[in-house]
C-alpha cells in the first residue's frame, strides 16, 4: 500500500491541515535552538527520574493529544549509512505508530511535508508497527516504511519489550539497503524486515532534513507512538550484527561503535533527551507536549 492512506485524501490534496497540524499552526514549531529541557508533560507523572534509574519515554498514542508528541534532530546524520538501536515496549492502538523517521520535518504538518519532491516523497525511511487493514486496524505487523510503501514481515506482540535495530547503507551500485531486526538478538529472516531500494532512491536532500522520534511530521497527532521508548543508540555507519551485539552489551565497547557513535541516551526522560555520547548531538522537543516518564 502507498505510504500513507492520507495521500489519497481529497482534503489533504487540497492543502487542508490535518487535525494535529491545526494545533501546530496555532503554535508553530520552535526554533532549532530550543532547549531539550523543560516543557509541559502530557501526563501528571513527574518528569525527573532518580539518578541511576532505568527510565524511558512513555508515549500514550494518537488518542492522547490533539497536538504532536515528538522530538527531532535538525542537521541529522547522513541518511546512508547508519545504524539505529533502541528498545520498545509497544501497546495496542488503532492505526499508525511512529517510532522514528529520517525524513523531511518542515513543521507544515500536512501532505506537502511528505510529498516535497514534485508531488512525491523521496529520501526518508522509518521502522515501526503498521496496521493490518490500515488505516484503523488494531493489529499490526512490523514494517520498513520507504519509497512510499510499507514493507512488512512479522506480527507485533504487544506489552513486551523488544530490542530492535535498523541498518541502512548505500551499495556500490547505488542501491539502498535496509535491514530491520525487530526482535534482537534473533537474526532469523522470519523476525526481520528487509528492503533493497533502487539506486534512484534517497539521493535528494529534503527541504528540512531531520531525524524525528515519536510522531510523523506529515501527520502530527495521528501517528503517535503508543508504548515506551528507551535505549536509543545512533551510529553514523553501518555496524555488523556482531558490533550491534557488542554495543548493546556495552555502548562504545567496539571499535566500529566508538568511531561512529552519533547519539546515545540509554535512559531518556521527558526532561533529559540530551546526547550522552560526547558528540553533542542534542535533539529538541517540537511544541510543548511531552510523553510520560517510565521507570522500571
Amino acid at each position: 500500500m502507498k505510504r500513507r492512506d492520507f495521500i489519497a485524501s481529497a482534503s489533504a490534496a487540497a492543502g487542508t491541515l490535518l487535525p494535529g497540524a491545526r494545533a501546530m499552526a496555532a503554535s508553530p514549531c520552535p526554533p532549532p535552538g530550543l532547549s531539550v529541557d523543560g516543557g509541559t508533560s502530557a501526563t501528571s507523572e513527574p518528569c525527573v527520574a532518580p539518578s541511576g534509574a532505568t527510565s524511558g519515554l512513555d508515549f500514550r498514542g494518537s488518542a492522547s493529544t490533539s497536538g504532536t508528541l515528538r522530538f527531532r534532530f535538525l542537521n541529522p546524520l547522513a541518511i546512508y549509512p547508519a545504524t539505529y538501536i533502541w528498545k520498545l515496549l509497544p501497546r495496542r492502538q488503532a492505526g499508525y505508530y511512529t517510532t522514528f523517521f529520517w525524513g523531511n520535518d518542515d513543521c507544515r504538518g500536512d501532505l506537502s511535508t511528505f510529498t516535497w519532491d514534485g508531488g512525491g516523497a523521496d529520501s526518508y525511511y522509518g521502522a515501526h508497527p503498521y496496521p493490518i487493514g490500515s488505516p484503523s486496524g488494531t493489529s499490526h505487523n512490523w514494517e520498513i516504511s520507504v519509497e512510499q510503501m510499507d514493507f512488512q514481515n512479522g506480527a507485533v506482540e504487544y506489552d513486551r519489550w523488544h530490542t530492535q535495530a535498523l541498518r541502512v547503507w548505500r551499495a556500490s551500485d547505488g542501491t539502498k539497503h535496509h535491514e530491520f531486526y525487530w526482535d534482537w538478538p534473533s537474526t532469523d529472516p522470519s523476525r526481520m524486515v528487509t528492503r533493497v531500494s533502487p539506486s534512484t532512491w534517497g539521493n535528494k536532500m529534503p527541504p528540512v532534513p531531520a531525524l524525528t522520534f515519536g510522531d510523523a511530521p506529515w501527520s502530527p497527532s495521528n501517528e503517535i507512538l503508543n508504548g515506551v521508548l528507551r535505549g536509543i543508540q545512533v551510529y553514523s555507519n553501518v555496524l555488523t550484527p556482531q558490533d550491534i551485539a557488542g554495543e548493546l552489551a556495552n555502548p562504545l565497547s567496539t571499535s566500529a561503535g566508538a568511531a561512529s557513535i552519533w547519539y546515545l541516551n540509554i535512559n531518556p526522560t521527558p526532561s533529559d533527551i540530551s546526547d550522552k555520547s560526547g558528540r553533542g548531538h542534542n535533539p529538541a522537543w517540537v511544541g510543548s507536549g511531552r510523553p510520560g516518564l517510565w521507570n522500571a
